[in-house]
Formats: structure tokens, C-alpha cells, sequence
């Protein structure tokens, strides 16, 4: 019974579901007063917008959705209005749809917030094109539209009321599951062959894109909830900052691990740094539950006798068979790091608790301001742009959709219109996933609505099914876009039938509707200046190698001195944002056309050694206690080489020619560290990650003057410039 309790109890507060509980109460909210009062188009045309609002709805405190829904309001009137002005009138409504779908995508630049918003307005147009031709006036469709997303913001606001932090608290614990990923896929490097140590890399560096994705959604979220008497908001504040600090050491590296396997004879030993970090997984993966849960953590005693465990086993192998003082200290570090994150993983409720006792006077650090609204539309407004790239391609798709609906006078052919809005995506690789997912689920959801023509149910039993499909729907949007299809094709098809169409007539137009739409889709983003990531990837190169620059900047600036630089934690996430963003576009390459993949093995080599890079640059800066040890003149000038040598790799990878090109034989450790005598264990530990930092960075060098004149080559070509 416990058990099942448990399980019922993560159900309710998964992400998904309770959002579906939302919105299945603004359903019946209006599903059964509907019934009763026989108000049938009516109660369809405020599901639809009721649907529309809730795909609409951005993330912001009360306050913040307040506005939010005032905005979204505005726009689903305008959007819906203008549609039942203008429909009588092909030209007007052809050029009014051109310039509305600009504007609202372009809207999307000023946020998160703006973009749901615009998204849902062009959603609800597209629902009023289908109802347009039906409606009794031109006041049916904005008036009950408009009403049920209302009606859908009452409901919402009331439930932020009750839970105003869940978003937040949900969110966070992504974070915790994305970091659990990231320990786990570490542990395969304890051992590893040479061979799986490139393999394992890009998996790590994949991984940190989520750790990364995730982290700056709750930043994003923290920023827009400022209540300073919250005493649930500063636990979680609270709580976001641990996630942060151990994301900040289990991505840092203290080993060269393919040297490893050979350096350290103890399989034992290894063995128990790959089992601990697969129970530091499990740890920070149960310290996610316990924050969606809302209850109290609790780590593993055997957690805490693992790493004292594994300690004694690093001194006891040392004892028996030496290792070299390199690989003892480094090994002695990283054991270190790891017990600072179970430290840090016992002191939760304690952190917690003292939050929640903290003056609500208290200030937090204060925030940048933002760029005005004129300064974000005038940023956007330029090709180089990918969101004015995608509001011009998003126009022109949809005009030709609807020309191709009076061309060849398709009756309710707005399902085009619906499909291009859903698949064309800004990209190539989203677009085409969500292309196939669109087409499986369309498919699929018309033949589960075959039953509909058979039997004919009441409307009354067609109203409760559609509000199912719209439950179903929202459970799956977020998780499962082709699950989700399915249900909003089944939601389609029986407000079809309510509405007065026949369902027999519009199974295979909405079949035929989704293929034209999809192709429509996929011509735009393939045609209409186009983003092939080979043509991303030097810039990102080029901006990634620069951030670990500015990062090992500072951080052999707090090692020279006792302090740490002001803007150390901004460059750290500057650094791993980078980082995460060349992987993204490196995984996106994957599913462009072959002729579109060029430079793949340099720049697969290149992605890898900026994410050791970065590794080996963050245990220096993980460990305080190494501030102020960096003395040595020698290292010191090493460390200027290094900054030379990643100023040249940020240079070539622009497509530019350096003039004074770093000579290779510079960079050689033996002319710095050897000279260099290991006074006590941290003066050694920085020499061998200055050692690491250093191979690195001369294969970032030698391979980005490779890359050079094939970045060169292809900047002179004219459609490279086009498409930027």
C-alpha cells in the first residue's frame, strides 16, 4: 500500500500530468455547463481557445502571469478578429497573414514569455480560418475564443496561487536527473581503453548540454520570482546553488584519463571511484525526487562510508606499490572533489533549513538589467538573425499554404496552414524531427478516429471525448509530440463533427492536409535560407575557445592571488554555455543532408578537446584552497604561452590570418614545469593541470590551423553568405 502510495504520489506531481490536471479543470469548466445548456459551437470554440491559452501560458510568478494573460488576450483578439475581418477578402487576409505571422515571430525575440504568446496567437488565427466560414458574426469567434483562454488564465492563476514555486521546483529537479546522467556516464571512465575515451567524451559533452539547458532555465525562472518573504522560494534558491556547485565539480577533470589505466596499477581503486560515482548518480538522481516530492532528503550512510573507504584504499594502494607523486596527488584531489560533493549532498537540509530562516530583508545578488525592447527588436532585425530568418521563412510558408487553398479551392484546408505552423521549426533538425512525428501521429489519430464514423455518439459523448483527447494531449506535449498528435487529431476530428462537418468527408483531406503542410515545411527551412550547422560550428569554435580563454584567465588570476575575480562564476557558466552550445550544433549536424556535413573529424576533434579543456581549467578553479599558491615564475610564463597559443585558435577559427603565429615548441611543458620544483601538494597539482591545460590547448592550436583555410575556402563562398 505504501508503495502504491508513492507511486501515485509521483504520478500526480509529474511535470506532465499535472499540467494536464489544469487543464482537464478548465475543460470541464466549461464542457458541462455547455451540456446543459445545449451551447454546443460555443463550448467547442472555447475549448479551442482554452487549448490555445494553455499552449500559450509562459512560466512567471503571479504578478508576471497576470500580465501575461492580459498580453495574451490582446493578441488572440487581434489575431481572431482580424481573421473574421478579412476572410471575405483573399488579397487583404493573404497579405494581412504575411505581416501578423512576421510580427508575432518576431515578438518572440523579447523572451520566453513572448514567444509562448506569440506561438498560441498564431495558433488561435489558425483555429478562427477553420470556424471563419461557420460563424454567425464576426464577434462569435474573437468573443468565445478569447473567453475560453480567459477562462483557462482564471483556472491557471488560481492554481499558481496554490503551488506558485512548482514550475521551479520541477525544474530543478531536471537538474538534479540531468547531473545524475552526467555522474553516471563518468564512472565508464574509471577505467577506460583509449579507445572509448573520444566516445565517452562526446557523451559527456552531450550530457552537459542538458546540465547546462536545464541550469539556465532555473536561473531564468529565479530571475523572474522576487518575492523576498517566500520562505519556499529561498529554500530553493538555495537548493538551485548546490545543483550548481556540484555541476561545477563533477564536469572538472584531474587526470589524463587515458594515461590512467597505465599510471595506476590498483584495479581496486579504480573500481571504486567507478562505483562511487555511480552511487553519487543515485544520490543526486534521489535528491531530485525528493525536490519534486517536496520532502526531506536524506543521503545514504553508505555513501559517506564509500568515500572515506575509498581514501583509505588511495593510501593503502600508495603504501604497497608507489605511485608516482603526480598520479597520487591528482588522485588524492579528485578524491577530495568527490567528498566535497557528498558534503555537500549531506548538508541539503541543513542549507535548506537555514533558508528558510533567512531575513527576508536579506538581498540577493543583484542582476544585470536587461536590454531595453528596442534594442532586442533592432538586434533581431538583420539576417544574421536566426529569429528574423525564421519569421520571414514562417510568413512566406503560410502565404503559400493559404495560396495553395485558393488556387485549388480546398475545402477546410486550414489543417495546411495548422500543420506548417506545428512543423516548420527554425531549423533544420527540429523541423524534420517534428516532420516525421507529425505525420506518425496524424496517421495514427485518424484511424483511432474511425470508430467516430461508425458509431456517431451523441454530442453530449463526443464533447467528454474531446475533452479526454485535450487531457491526453497536454499530458504528452511536452514528453511526446507523436503520442500527443494522436489526441489533438482525435480532439480535431470530434470538434469537426460538432461543428457540422462530416467526418467521412475530411479523413483523407486531413490526411492529404498534413503531407502538404509537412512538404511545404520542409521545402521552406531547406530552400529559404537555410542554417546548416557546418557553417555554425567555426563560430562556435571560435566562441568556445575564446570563453575557456577568459576562464583560465581568471582563474590563474585567483591563483596568483587570494581572491577570486568578480566576474569568475560568470565566466564559468560563459564557458560551459559555450560548450554546451558546439555540442548541440555538433548533435544537430548529425541529421543534415550528407552533402551539408563537411570538416566532420576536425571538427569532432576539436569539440572534444574544448570539453577536456574546460574539464582541466575547472579543477583549478573548483579547489580553494589552491588561491593564492601560484608563485612560480615559470609557470606563470607558461601560463602567458597558453593564452598566446588559444588567442591564435580563437583568430583561425574566425577565418582569419594570424601574423605572428605561436611556434609549437613553446608550448612544450618540459620547458616550464620540470624546472619546476613541487614545494607541497597543491603547487603539484596545479603543475600537472597546467600540464593537462597545456596538451590540450597545442592540439586546439595545431587542429584549428588545419581548419583555417577550409573556413577561409568556405566563406568565400557567396551562399555562405546568403544564408548567414
Amino acid at each position: 500500500m505504501l508503495a502504491f502510495t508513492r507511486l501515485l504520489q509521483r504520478f500526480i506531481t509529474d511535470t506532465h500530468v499535472f499540467f494536464a490536471l489544469k487543464v482537464s479543470c478548465a475543460l470541464a469548466g466549461v464542457l458541462l455547463p455547455g451540456l446543459y445548456l445545449g451551447m454546443i459551437h460555443e463550448t467547442v470554440a472555447m475549448s479551442l481557445g482554452i487549448v490555445a491559452g494553455a499552449i500559450a501560458e509562459p512560466d512567471d510568478s503571479p504578478a508576471g502571469r497576470v500580465k501575461s494573460l492580459l498580453l495574451t488576450l490582446a493578441c488572440f483578439w487581434i489575431a481572431t478578429l482580424s481573421v473574421q475581418l478579412l476572410y471575405p477578402y483573399p488579397w487583404f487576409f493573404a497579405a494581412g497573414l504575411l505581416f501578423s505571422t512576421f510580427f508575432f515571430v518576431m515578438l518572440g525575440g523579447l523572451g520566453k514569455r513572448y514567444s509562448s504568446i506569440s506561438f498560441g496567437s498564431l495558433l488561435v488565427a489558425v483555429y478562427s480560418m477553420m470556424g471563419a466560414a461557420q460563424a454567425p458574426t464576426i464577434w462569435f469567434q474573437p468573443v468565445w475564443l478569447c473567453t475560453g483562454a480567459l477562462w483557462y488564465g482564471f483556472i491557471s492563476l488560481w492554481w499558481l496561487q496554490l503551488t506558485p514555486n512548482k514550475p521551479l521546483r520541477e525544474q530543478i529537479s531536471q537538474t538534479c536527473f540531468s547531473l545524475a546522467r552526467y555522474c553516471t556516464q563518468k564512472a565508464w571512465l574509471f577505467p577506460s581503453n583509449a579507445d572509448e575515451q573520444q566516445s565517452i567524451h562526446q557523451k559527456l559533452a552531450i550530457l552537459n548540454v542538458d546540465c547546462m539547458a536545464s541550469i539556465n532555465l532555473c536561473q531564468e525562472m529565479i530571475a523572474r520570482r522576487t518575492d523576498p518573504s517566500d520562505q519556499e522560494l529561498r529554500q530553493l534558491k538555495a537548493l538551485q546553488t548546490i545543483t550548481e556547485q556540484i555541476h561545477e565539480r563533477i564536469t572538472s577533470s584531474h587526470y589524463l584519463y587515458n594515461r590512467l589505466k597505465d599510471d595506476v596499477h590498483s584495479n581496486l581503486l579504480l573500481d571504486g571511484f567507478r562505483e562511487l560515482l555511480r552511487q553519487l548518480g543515485v544520490a543526486v538522481q534521489q535528491l531530485g525526487y525528493a525536490t519534486l516530492l517536496n520532502n526531506p532528503f536524506q543521503l545514504s550512510p553508505g555513501l559517506l562510508w564509500g568515500i572515506q573507504a575509498l581514501g583509505d584504499q588511495l593510501q593503502f594502494s600508495h603504501e604497497r606499490t608507489p605511485f608516482s607523486a603526480n598520479t597520487v596527488n591528482a588522485l588524492r584531489f579528485l578524491q577530495k572533489n568527490l567528498l566535497e560533493i557528498v558534503l555537500l549532498l549531506n548538508s541539503v537540509n541543513d542549507v535548506l533549513s537555514a533558508a528558510g530562516m533567512q531575513s527576508p530583508e536579506s538581498k540577493d545578488t543583484p542582476v544585470p538589467p536587461a536590454p531595453s525592447v528596442l534594442q532586442q527588436i533592432k538586434l533581431q532585425f538583420s539576417f544574421k538573425s536566426p529569429l528574423f530568418r525564421h519569421a520571414c521563412r514562417m510568413s512566406l510558408c503560410l502565404v503559400a499554404a493559404y495560396g495553395l487553398l485558393q488556387l485549388f479551392d480546398i475545402k477546410q484546408g486550414f489543417w495546411v496552414l495548422l500543420t506548417c505552423l506545428f512543423v516548420c521549426q527554425s531549423s533544420y533538425t527540429a523541423t524534420r524531427r517534428r516532420l516525421y512525428q507529425r505525420i506518425a501521429g496524424t496517421c495514427s489519430g485518424l484511424l483511432l478516429s474511425l470508430p467516430l464514423l461508425w458509431f456517431s455518439p451523441e454530442p453530449g459523448v463526443q464533447l467528454i471525448l474531446m475533452a479526454i483527447a485535450a487531457v491526453l494531449f497536454f499530458a504528452q506535449l511536452r514528453s511526446n509530440y507523436s503520442v500527443a498528435v494522436i489526441f489533438i487529431t482525435l480532439y480535431a476530428m470530434t470538434a469537426f463533427g460538432l461543428l457540422g462537418v462530416e467526418e467521412k468527408s475530411i479523413i483523407l483531406p486531413r490526411f492529404v492536409d498534413t503531407l502538404l503542410g509537412s512538404i511545404l515545411s520542409f521545402g521552406a527551412v531547406t530552400v529559404l535560407w537555410p542554417e546548416w550547422q557546418y557553417q555554425r560550428i567555426p563560430e562556435l569554435l571560435a566562441k568556445a575557445t575564446r570563453c575557456n580563454y577568459e576562464y583560465l584567465k581568471s582563474v590563474i588570476s585567483a591563483l596568483q592571488n587570494t581572491g577570486q575575480d568578480k566576474q569568475f562564476s560568470r565566466k564559468r557558466i560563459a564557458a560551459h554555455h559555450a560548450d554546451s552550445a558546439l555540442a548541440q550544433a555538433w548533435i544537430n549536424m548529425q541529421t543534415d543532408p550528407k552533402q551539408q556535413r563537411r570538416y566532420t573529424n576536425l571538427c569532432a576533434a576539436l569539440i572534444y578537446r574544448n570539453h577536456s579543456l574546460l574539464s582541466y581549467v575547472s579543477a583549478l578553479g573548483i579547489h580553494q584552497e589552491l588561491h593564492g599558491s601560484l608563485f612560480e615564475p615559470q609557470l606563470i610564463k607558461y601560463a602567458q604561452s597558453l593564452f598566446d597559443a588559444l588567442d591564435e585558435s580563437v583568430t583561425a577559427l574566425s577565418g582569419k590570418h594570424n601574423t605572428h603565429p605561436v611556434v609549437l615548441a613553446s608550448l612544450s611543458p618540459a620547458l616550464y614545469i620540470e624546472s619546476v620544483a613541487d614545494t607541497d601538494q597543491r603547487a603539484g597539482l596545479i603543475r600537472q593541470e597546467m600540464m593537462h591545460i597545456g596538451i590540450m590547448t597545442t592540439e586546439i592550436l595545431k587542429l584549428s590551423r588545419l581548419l583555417n583555410p577550409l573556413i577561409q575556402s568556405h566563406s568565400a563562398d557567396k551562399s555562405f553568405f546568403r544564408s548567414k
